[in-house]
């Protein structure tokens, strides 16, 4: 069983995830270093 502080916090960390991913490979791409 999943509380909704839990499931929230879950939310959170993978959005912050998604997020840290995309920047990660804004930065690659801007920088031109593959």
């Amino acid at each position: 069983m999943v509380t909704e502080i839990g499931f929230v916090s879950l939310l959170v960390a993978g959005l912050g995830a998604l997020a840290g991913g995309l920047i990660y490979l804004a930065v690659r791409i801007s920088r031109g270093n593959w």
